[in-house]
């Protein structure tokens, strides 16, 4: 069992409005980014990627919108791996994504970044940070949040290096 020692919780880009999708006949799953959804998180990729030293590997929920969200941040980064995981949807339960973690090798870089959905990654920060299910930590579309784990992968002993919104980690970018 190890862990890596940095996790980066990405939530998804603007996606288009969800209730005029659905009455496409559409599943939610199949839902994109909006253009400036895209053009957000280009900008937003390249800042992160000043926060970053060395190979990442990223997991993607397997929604249309968070793989958008993944390829836009693998051209940005230096990504190692790029593989999606129904670990990542919004409904995920946060114990049983520590439980996936935790089972996911030692051949990882030392940074994970996990591409996903609300309600899921505000739960499952809370759940690293106090081991509670019911003490979310709230992410805008397109925010990323670090957490340093420690070896064992437990729930309620991370320790929170930063959470920034969208618009904050574009601002980083070089200019």
């Amino acid at each position: 069992m190890t862990c890596p020692k940095t996790l980066i919780l990405v939530r998804h880009s603007q996606a288009g409005d969800a209730e005029a999708f659905a009455r496409t006949g559409q599943e939610d799953q199949l839902r994109p980014l909006t253009p400036r959804g895209v053009a957000r998180m280009d900008e937003a990729a390249l800042g992160l990627a000043t926060l970053l030293k060395g190979d990442v590997a990223l997991f993607t929920s397997p929604y249309v919108r968070a793989r958008q969200t993944t390829e836009i941040l693998a051209r940005a980064l230096p990504a190692r791996a790029v593989e999606e995981t129904p670990e990542l949807v919004p409904e995920a339960d946060p114990a049983r994504q520590m439980a996936w973690l935790r089972g996911l090798g030692k051949a990882l870089p030392s940074t994970l970044i996990l591409v996903g959905h609300e309600p899921n990654l505000s739960l499952l920060a809370g759940w690293l940070l106090t081991g509670r299910r019911h003490a979310p930590v709230r992410m805008k579309k397109g925010g990323a949040c670090a957490f340093a784990l420690e070896k064992d992968c437990r729930e309620g002993r991370a320790v929170l290096q930063w959470l920034l919104t969208q618009r904050q980690l574009r601002l980083l970018q070089p200019h």
